[in-house]
């Protein structure tokens, strides 16, 4: 179950009729969004214990659930013991089972005098992957999308489940290979099973080998071996709903090459990898490349002296590989001592046997020009170069 449970895909979204209901656009700025996100926080919080305690609690301290305050620093009143406040909900686990039907249910409730006071929101996971997640307000129920209240970037929210899971998947099937030494030739056997929708249903499965969330189906669709291993998984949306002209393809044609791209409508566009997880700033999202990058380059020297006794200024020696663009394509640096990932460029310098200084440049992008540099002591140093459309 530990296992099966690692790539969990908190994507359910919407599906059916429910799916049709608009979301007021005050919502997410009021009370009631100031539920559904701390309630989504929740889930997550009681998903992540499972992961690693294969229980869920009732104790939301446990889990590492903690709500925000009001901007004044005052909070809801706690109805009773077990409840956590937060500024205008409470909230409470309401019941929970073990193995081999793990489960949980909590609640949030609004605060009496509060404009909050006829809300109530409750989430939980009925069995495995399948998530109900609904909100009632004066006496009025409707099931919650799940991408409610959060930034979706430059998809639109089932397009976003997608990508999400197809991203999700695309670290599976790496990390199932470098257990196994080959990739697996279905997801089930992977361990991936994507999130329902918050009413519990699921996308139809096309066939065999398919595994559905809630607006898309997956399925591995090539596997190949050594001395060339490559995989290529495909994710379809549902016929009837938003996304049902909408596919998606990720794979790795080679060792830490990735191709990664979503069709809509018969266009075609690939999907840089930084833009699979919404974020505030493109600029931030960009240097993320470089700056997990680094801490792997700077943990890789770590492992090869202490097998060796040396540093190496040769990546390929350390087994250092970046992962290339999402249209399997890398930058070249200015000569044979750097190596490319996506969006920047890499070289470690070796300044005396037992030190060195790894650099990453970034060479595309919005943040063109930025260098990040970490010593054998992780320390980590950074010269911005941004253009004039980053802050």
């Amino acid at each position: 179950m530990m296992r099966r449970m690692r790539w969990l895909s908190v994507v359910g979204v919407l599906c059916g009729p429910w799916s049709q209901v608009a979301m007021a656009e005050d919502t997410c700025a009021g009370v009631s969004g100031e539920g559904i996100r701390e309630m989504q926080a929740l889930f997550e919080a009681e998903q992540s214990s499972f992961q690693e305690r294969d229980r869920y609690s009732q104790d939301l301290a446990q889990v590492g659930f903690s709500p925000a305050a009001c901007a004044d620093g005052s909070r809801a009143p706690v109805p009773g013991p077990g409840w956590v406040a937060g500024c205008h909900f409470a909230y409470h686990v309401t019941s929970v089972t073990g193995l081999p039907a793990a489960s949980f249910t909590a609640i949030a409730q609004g605060a009496a005098g509060t404009p909050a006071e006829n809300v109530t929101l409750q989430i939980g996971s009925p069995s495995f992957q399948n998530i109900i997640f609904w909100l009632e307000q004066s006496g009025v129920r409707r099931f919650v999308d799940w991408n409610e209240c959060q930034p979706t970037g430059s998809f639109s929210a089932h397009e976003s489940e997608g990508v999400l899971a197809m991203s999700h998947i695309f670290q599976g099937m790496q990390a199932s290979f470098w257990e196994k030494n080959q990739y697996p030739s279905t997801l089930a056997q992977m361990g991936f099973w994507p999130m329902s929708c918050t009413d519990g249903s699921r996308a139809p499965l096309p066939g065999p080998d398919w595994v559905a969330g809630c607006h898309f189906a997956y399925r591995v669709t090539s596997v190949s071996g050594s001395p060339t291993p490559a995989f290529t998984v495909i994710g379809q949306g549902a016929a009837g709903t938003s996304v049902a002209d909408v596919t998606l393809q990720i794979g790795s044609p080679s060792i830490q090459n990735i191709i990664f791209w979503l069709e809509h409508a018969g266009v075609r566009r690939y999907i840089p990898w930084e833009e699979r997880v919404p974020t505030t700033s493109v600029c931030t999202a960009q240097e993320e490349e470089g700056l997990a990058n680094i801490r792997a380059l700077f943990t890789t020297e770590q492992a090869f002296f202490q097998e060796k006794d040396r540093y190496s200024s040769n990546l390929a020696e350390t087994g250092f590989l970046p992962l290339s663009c999402t249209d399997g394509t890398r930058p070249v640096g200015p000569d044979s001592s750097w190596l490319g990932g996506c969006r920047f460029i890499y070289q470690v310098e070796v300044t005396s046997p037992s030190s060195f200084i790894a650099t990453a440049r970034a060479v595309s992008g919005l943040i063109a020009g930025t260098t990040l540099r970490m010593d054998e002591t992780g320390t980590l140093t950074r010269s911005p170069a941004y253009s004039d459309t980053c802050p």
